[in-house]
C-alpha cells in the first residue's frame, strides 16, 4: 500500500507524548516525519498517524509500538494486540 492511498484510512493522530490530535486537523500533505501505522481490520485498513512532538524522525518500530500503546488503551484489540500490518 502506498502513502497516498493509507491517508483516507487515518482514524487516528496521536504524538509521542500520546496527546491525541483531530484527523481533520491533519496538514496535507504529510510530511515525511509522520509516520502511518495501520492493521487490516476486515476490507478496510486502521490507520493511525505518529510523529515526534519534537519534531524529530521516529524509525518504524517506535511508531509502531506508539501506535499499538493507543489502541491497546482504547480496547481496539479483540485479543492480544498484534503487529502492524503497514508501517509507512
Amino acid at each position: 500500500m502506498k502513502r497516498s492511498d493509507a491517508i483516507p484510512y487515518i482514524s487516528y493522530c496521536i504524538d509521542d507524548a500520546l496527546a491525541e490530535h483531530d484527523v481533520a486537523d491533519l496538514m496535507l500533505p504529510l510530511s515525511s516525519k509522520v509516520k502511518l501505522v495501520g492493521w487490516q481490520c476486515g476490507f478496510e485498513p486502521l490507520f493511525v498517524a505518529v510523529w515526534s512532538y519534537l519534531d524529530v524522525e521516529l524509525d518504524d518500530n517506535e511508531a509502531e509500538e506508539i501506535a499499538r500503546d493507543f489502541l491497546t488503551e482504547r480496547k481496539w484489540f479483540a485479543d492480544e494486540p498484534t503487529e502492524a500490518d503497514y508501517v509507512i
